[in-house]
């Protein structure tokens, strides 16, 4: 017999669901409003032969590996990046006016597209020149060392 865990945070889940899709209806469709894109984080704190550091696991799908800027600011870490709507081109060769036609002309656009920003504060401080950063299927592998 298994015992199955609560889940107490399922039904609100599904109701922010509803609501974001609303939300999207009023302000996005109607307004042009854009909702900000979320970026999810994972930190981890290793300690590791008298090392400290942390390890950050970054969301960062579709993001422009060129655009992405990492900064460090004693306990605070910045992240900026973009993210760009583009075809590949074996689907269709796009103009920047076809471009915009599609934009203003579609059906519906779940994907965020645009600037992103994250601002993460550890709860030590880092040390800026020992960072060690890296892009892979669409996550950002970030390693910092503690001072």
């Amino acid at each position: 017999m298994s015992v199955e865990k609560e889940k107490p945070f399922l039904e609100l889940s599904k109701i922010k669901d509803i609501t974001s899709e609303i939300l999207d209806v009023v302000f996005v469709k109607n307004y042009g409003i854009k909702r900000e894109y979320k970026v999810e984080t994972d930190i981890f704190f290793i300690n590791e032969n008298g090392k400290e550091y942390f390890i950050l696991i970054i969301s960062l799908p579709g993001a422009n590996k060129n655009s992405i800027d990492i900064s460090i600011e004693e306990d605070t870490v910045i992240i900026n990046a973009k993210r760009e709507l583009f075809f590949p081109a074996d689907i269709i060769n796009i103009t920047e006016d076809t471009l915009k036609f599609i934009l203003e002309n579609s059906i519906s656009i779940e994907n965020y597209y645009g600037n992103i920003y994250r601002k993460i504060r550890l709860p030590k401080k880092v040390k800026k020149k020992e960072e060690k950063a890296l892009y892979l299927k669409g996550l950002l592998f970030v390693k910092l060392e503690c001072e």
